[in-house]
C-alpha cells in the first residue's frame, strides 16, 4: 500500500520530464573591440614611409647612374679632344714637312739646271757656244725665279728664300747684259754681264747655303 493514496492513481508518462532548477547556457558572444584612430594613420603612415624609402632609393640610385655616365662621358670627351688635338698636330707636321719637301724639290731641280748651264758659259770658247748656253742659262734662270714664286715658301726658309730671289734678279739681269753684248758684238757688255753674272752666282751660293741650314 502506497504511503500517499493520492498518488496511486497517476502514471508517469514517457518522455516528460519533470523541468529543470538549472537555467539553459547561453552560448559567450565575443564582442570585437573597436581598433583605435592612430593604428590607421600609423599603417598609412608606414606604406607611406617604405614607399618614400623606396622612391628615394630608385631616386638615388638613378642619380649615381647618370653620375657615372657624366663622369663617363667627361672622360671620355677629354680623351677625344685631346686626340683631337694629337691628331692636329700631326696633320700640321705633316703639312708642314711637305710644303717643305715640295718647296726643297723645285730648288734641287732648278738649282741643278742653272749650276750646269753656268758651267757651260765658263766653259764655252767659241761665239755659238757662248751664245747658247748664255740663252739657256737666262731661260732656266727666269723658269727657276718663276717656279719659287708660285711655290709655297715654308715659314723657316722665308729669309733664304728672299736672297735666292734677289740673288735670280741679278743674274737674270747680268745674263740679259751679256747675252745683248753678244747680239750687239759689244765686247764691255759681254765682260761686264759676265762679271755681273759670277757675283750674283755667287749670292746664289750663299742663299742656297742658307736654305740648307734651314731644313736641317
Amino acid at each position: 500500500m502506497a504511503a500517499n493514496p493520492e498518488m496511486e492513481g497517476i502514471v508517469a508518462l514517457p518522455g516528460l520530464e519533470a523541468p529543470s532548477s538549472e537555467e539553459p547556457a547561453v552560448p559567450a558572444v565575443r564582442v570585437r573591440r573597436a581598433k583605435p584612430r592612430w593604428l590607421s594613420t600609423a599603417l598609412v603612415g608606414g606604406v607611406a614611409l617604405i614607399a618614400t624609402g623606396s622612391l628615394g632609393y630608385v631616386s638615388y640610385s638613378a642619380a649615381q647612374q647618370r653620375n657615372a655616365a657624366y663622369d663617363a662621358f667627361v672622360g671620355t670627351r677629354a680623351t677625344l679632344v685631346a686626340t683631337d688635338n694629337t691628331l692636329t698636330l700631326a696633320q700640321a707636321d705633316a703639312a708642314s714637312k711637305k710644303v717643305t719637301a715640295n718647296y726643297a724639290a723645285v730648288y734641287v731641280l732648278d738649282q741643278g739646271k742653272v749650276q750646269l748651264d753656268y758651267q757651260n758659259v765658263q766653259a764655252c770658247n767659241s761665239y755659238g757656244a757662248c751664245r747658247t748656253a748664255g740663252q739657256d742659262l737666262l731661260n732656266d734662270l727666269q723658269k727657276f725665279q718663276a717656279d719659287r714664286s708660285r711655290a709655297i715658301v715654308p715659314s723657316s726658309l722665308s729669309a733664304a728664300d728672299a736672297s735666292l730671289g734677289d740673288a735670280l734678279s741679278a743674274a737674270i739681269a747680268a745674263d740679259q747684259e751679256f747675252i745683248d753684248g753678244m747680239d750687239t758684238f759689244s765686247v764691255n757688255k759681254v765682260k761686264d754681264g759676265l762679271h755681273k753674272l759670277d757675283a750674283a752666282m755667287l749670292n746664289l751660293a750663299k742663299a742656297q747655303i742658307a736654305l740648307g741650314n734651314g731644313l736641317q
